[in-house]
């Protein structure tokens, strides 16, 4: 697949919401006639991606990522038990 980052195009909306997916950029994704795509609504745009590709790849918000690394913290005391057992070669 060619990366297609930082390519633009600009497309009009039609009247019922539908825009055409440039050429160069179906071609580059594999998106033919009957392919299914997933639309996000990412913050203030859009991201279209063909369903295929969803299912190994998962795009996370800073939001995410924030609650992630906040929920992976361990208390302090835990924290310590361990340090002390890594210590003692324990672990």
């Amino acid at each position: 697949m060619t990366q297609t980052k930082g390519r633009r195009k600009i497309v009009k909306a039609q009247s019922k919401g539908q825009v055409t997916i440039p050429n160069e950029f179906r071609e580059a994704l594999g998106i033919e006639a009957e392919t299914l795509l997933s639309i996000y609504l990412v913050g203030d745009h859009l991201e279209i991606t063909p369903l295929g590709y969803e299912d190994s790849l998962r795009r996370y918000t800073d939001e995410d990522i924030a609650r992630f690394l906040e929920e992976d913290k361990i208390d302090p005391e835990l924290a310590k038990k361990v340090d002390e057992m890594l210590a003692k070669g324990e672990l």
